[in-house]
């Protein structure tokens, strides 16, 4: 053992780097700068490799191969953020390991980190109340595999791949405090003891123990032929378990000399190897043994009553692979899996929550991938049950079979073999050359040539075996589709992905598009190379974001396809790059400029506090955690803004996903919003725009409690606007003034003994200039109260602004159409139109716009207006003018399926309600059918802002 000072730490807030260091930092590679599309599912995509709790056991950290570090409360189980580091293209940014400092101040964690710019590698240091990056030690030689913090917060330990031994480092400062290179194979595990001692564990077959110095004291192989893997130290200190990579064993040895003491029973475990091991408190006093791993079954878990001496119970907990068990300090133990994702045992033995990964397990598509030949229609298992999605008109549904083949793996002249979790795959008999380490997961015949898909890489072969292109995967490419007609191939990858590959000449394996479904079977998001995107109605925008490296010691930038939805969300241009056409997505990125990495200028907010306003400018802080006073009508919620570059436009603020308050903050940069919070449990977000309206950043969450509970139903107030006649006759309509009339009256029958009232204002032709329709709205923020329900029609011209692409809504008052200019002061404009609605309370609101006859409205445009209010959105857009002539001589298309939705041709429940859910997805279905029966094209669009979709009711009909 030597000390050593070759890792140092960046960070002058732990260390203090010398100049020449800092100088060389400077100058060395930086990690990539270009964005990186990542799925963000709210929970692990990848398989997890370690965890990490506090002393306390209020906070868990899981470490995955999906590049990301997650945080948990416990025992709930309630996310509470996520640390990302640099990545790169392949392995880089993996992490295999993660440790917590018992205070749960500090986190550490590491994997295949900065390989590929450093040719080394290193391991991330972060603040967790910040949730920042704070530095880094490096450089080592090897990927670190498992960390760990000694029982008093002094010392890191980590165990290194490759034959690089282990290292321990002083925690607070990061100096190097002693290593031990001398391995014959990969560390595995390192377990600190109360009093220090370090035990290890390495593939070379020795289980070592080091003093609290960090010299080795002894050594030991207490099985031959087997790699030790997992290390646990019993609680009283006496005794380290040892479990396996290679066998279905547990050793106990005695901490004093590594001797045996006992072999527990193993007999009849489902497990081809025991790796994970741990000693967890039952909670009554006694210690019982667990060790895991998978088999025929899955995952599962044995425990050994009475320290390990006693009988043994099983537990199936996983459907895949256990890599790690950790002991709980209230007794029981978290497990982490390749599911992916974590689960806890309770100190009953129990399993207390099983792994809930986010997405289906891509492993059950390799028999079932199949798509359409013209590569628009893709069916596959999901998590909910077989799935169909169908691109051209953007419908996820439940599979049907119809018109869709899975992959072939022979041809005329081809024959694939050796190709499923194999090397090298084989091409009529001779094997392809993979890269080193590869391993082939998936096929098919693509033509006159060979498409091969391993745990890194897409590859593709001529009848030669020649490798004519390649390109790297975000995840593991277990399955494969050809739809020979669009010349693209379809894969099914480990990151929950479905992908679209060109197979074009001048395109080979250029990636067109990539779909996400949820493990809910409801959202989903699509999107390009390019980032644009589609989603569900029900949610999936938040599913993918942007991921923008920094520097070396520096947490990248992240940002949700959310926060850039006026630039980014584009159906029509995904609908045409799965078809292979790119040029709409090139022409709009020429004209945005690049969205993705104007992500790292977007305005930062943060909430800065709380108080409760009283007489004159008086303002009563709100310390975190207390409940609002029951006598405050409002709290006042301090926000502070730092332009980046790209300007400051519009502060949002969100209560409980409900856009509360819309503030220009005219140059200032901390000021407070007045809203009023619901009872019960608030989690209140900012949203900071840039200056163009495209971008926002957004706050992290303030979670306050107001006095009382949600009551029962409210009020419903229904605002219904309808303009046929304008001061321009030009512009005259038919219908659009009896289609308000209709949904008022419809909705006022329909939600009879809903609601405590039902309140309708309607606002027809003359009735309905801007400062009318202004006024109303201004009205109804004053009286709508939070415990209230509150829906808007809206028919009549919607019209799309040049060049900034903006909606406006065309009053009465119109009577000069021959500019923007002269248009804009007698319009309702879509920033308006936002403000205002940020100001009504009610707790569900759900707009309905019907303006698609000026024909040059998109649904990209009314989306926004959705998205950015938090509301339900049922959208109405057409690309003919011909689409304004009514269904039925009464009403136009949009209102007349609105009424079939209310008349009981929606679903509704046992006790006949429809809710806002069942009228969206039935109107969204309906209006293209209703069209193509009058030959017209006109859709419609549904979009639900938030997660929480609660579908509140908006009728009942008698069954």
């Amino acid at each position: 053992m030597r000390q050593a000072a070759r890792a140092a730490l960046v960070l002058l807030a732990l260390a203090g780097a010398g100049p020449a260091q800092a100088q060389a930092e400077a100058q060395a590679p930086a990690p990539p700068s270009i964005p990186y599309l990542r799925v963000e599912a709210g929970g692990h995509t990848a398989p997890v490799n370690r965890l990490a709790v506090d002393a306390a056991g209020t906070l868990l950290a899981t470490a995955s191969d999906d590049r990301t570090v997650r945080l948990w409360s416990l025992p709930d189980g309630a996310p509470e953020g996520v640390l990302r580091v640099p990545i790169g293209d392949e392995a880089e940014g993996e992490l295999y390991a993660v440790a917590l400092t018992p205070d749960g101040r500090r986190l550490f964690a590491a994997g295949f980190t900065a390989f590929a710019w450093d040719r080394a590698f290193a391991l991330y240091v972060f603040d967790v109340a910040g949730r920042r990056m704070i530095g880094r030690l490096a450089p080592l030689p090897a990927p670190v595999v498992h960390l760990a913090v000694s029982p008093d917060g002094s010392r890191l330990a980590a165990a290194l791949g490759a034959t690089a031994g282990i290292r321990i480092w002083d925690a607070a400062t990061g100096r190097l405090v002693a290593e031990d290179p001398a391995y014959r194979g990969p560390a595995r595990m390192v377990a600190f003891t109360r009093d220090g001692r370090l035990v290890s564990t390495a593939a070379d077959g020795l289980v070592r123990l080091y003093d609290a110095s960090g010299a080795k004291r002894a050594e030991a192989m207490p099985r031959r032929g087997a790699r030790p893997y997992g290390v646990a130290v019993s609680p009283d200190g006496t005794l380290v378990a040892i479990g396996y990579e290679t066998h279905a064993a547990v050793d106990v040895l005695h901490i004093q000399g590594l001797a045996s003491a006992f072999v527990p029973d193993v007999t009849g475990v489902d497990a081809a190897a025991l790796p994970a091991v741990a000693w967890a408190s039952d909670g009554k006093g006694g210690v019982q043994l667990h060790a895991a791993g998978a088999g025929a079954r899955g995952g599962v878990i044995r425990r050994w009553a009475d320290f390990g001496l006693g009988p043994a119970r099983d537990q199936a907990a996983a459907r895949d692979s256990i890599s790690h068990l950790l002991p709980l300090p209230g007794g029981g133990l978290a497990y982490a899996v390749a599911d992916p994702g974590w689960g806890l045992l309770a100190p009953d033995g129990q399993i207390a929550r099983r792994p809930t990964p986010a997405a289906a397990d891509p492993r059950a598509a390799r028999a079932a991938l199949a798509v359409s030949p013209d590569g628009q229609t893709v069916e596959w298992p999901g998590a909910t049950g077989p799935l169909r999605f169908e691109a051209a008109v953007a419908r996820l549904s439940s599979a049907s079979g119809r018109g869709v083949a899975p992959a072939r793996t022979e041809a005329t002249g081809l024959a694939l073999a050796n190709w499923r979790d194999a090397a090298p795959p084989r091409l009529n008999g001779q094997p392809l050359t993979l890269g080193r380490g590869e391993i082939a997961r998936s096929a098919a015949v693509a033509g006159n040539r060979a498409l091969i898909g391993t745990d890194t890489h897409l590859r593709l072969f001529d009848r030669n075996r020649q490798e004519v292109a390649a390109i790297a995967t975000p995840g593991t490419v277990w399955a494969l589709a050809v739809a020979p007609e669009a010349r693209v191939a379809v894969a099914a990858l480990g990151d929950g992905t479905l992908r679209w590959y060109g197979l074009e000449d001048d395109a080979l394996l250029a990636e067109r598009a990539a779909l996400f479904v949820h493990a809910d079977g409801t959202r989903w998001v699509l999107w390009t190379p390019e980032g644009f995107f589609d989603h569900a109605g029900t949610g999936g925008q938040d599913l993918v974001g942007v991921h923008l490296n920094r520097g070396r010691a520096e947490a990248p930038e992240w940002a949700t396809f959310a926060q850039a939805y006026r630039a980014l969300y584009a159906p029509g241009v995904v609908r045409s790059r799965i078809a292979g056409d790119a040029g709409p997505a090139t022409d709009r990125l020429a004209a945005l400029g690049d969205v993705r990495a104007a992500i790292a200028r977007q305005p930062r907010v943060s909430l800065t506090g709380a108080c409760v306003p009283g007489p004159g400018d008086a303002c009563a802080p709100l310390s975190p955690g207390a409940t609002v006073p029951a006598s405050a009508a409002s709290v006042r919620i301090g926000l502070a803004l730092e332009d980046r570059g790209l300007g400051l436009g519009p502060v949002d603020l969100f209560v409980n996903g409900r856009n509360l308050g819309r503030a220009d903050p005219r140059g200032e940069t901390r000021f407070g919003l007045d809203i009023a919070l619901d009872p019960g449990r608030n989690t209140i977000e900012a949203r900071a725009w840039d200056r163009a309206g495209r971008l926002y950043g957004t706050s992290a969450p303030l979670v306050m409690e107001a006095p009382g509970e949600p009551a029962g139903a409210g009020r419903l107030f229904v605002l219904a606007i309808g303009i046929d006649r304008h001061r321009l006759g030009a512009l005259d309509l038919k219908f659009a003034a009896a289609d308000a009339r209709s949904f008022a009256e419809g909705i006022g029958a329909g939600a009879a003994g809903l609601y405590q009232d039902v309140r309708a204002t309607v606002l027809l032709n003359e009735e309905a200039g801007r400062a009318s329709i202004v006024e109303a709205l201004e009205r109804l923020g004053r009286e709508v109260g939070p415990n209230d329900t509150f829906l808007m029609y809206l028919a009549g011209h919607g019209v799309r602004t040049e060049p900034d692409d903006r909606f406006l809504f065309l009053t009465h008052d119109v009577a000069d159409a021959s500019s923007w200019d002269a248009l804009r002061p007698a319009a309702v404009t879509e920033d308006t139109l936002v403000g205002l609605l940020a100001r009504i309370r009610a707790r569900n609101g759900f707009l309905f716009v019907d303006t698609c006859h000026a024909g040059k409205v998109t649904l990209d445009q009314l989306a926004n207006i959705g998205h950015e209010t938090g509301r339900f959105m049922l959208a109405a857009s057409s690309s003919v003018q011909e689409a304004l002539d009514s269904y039925d001589d009464r009403n136009g298309v949009f209102a007349y399926a609105v009424a079939e939705a209310l008349s009981g041709r929606a679903a509704r429940d046992d006790r006949g309600v429809i809710t806002a859910l069942a009228l969206g997805e039935y109107v969204a279905a309906r209006v293209g059918e209703l069209a193509r029966e009058k030959g017209h094209a006109q859709d419609a669009v549904f979009r639900t802002a938030r997660r929480d979709l609660r579908g509140f009711p908006v009728a009942r009909v008698s069954r």
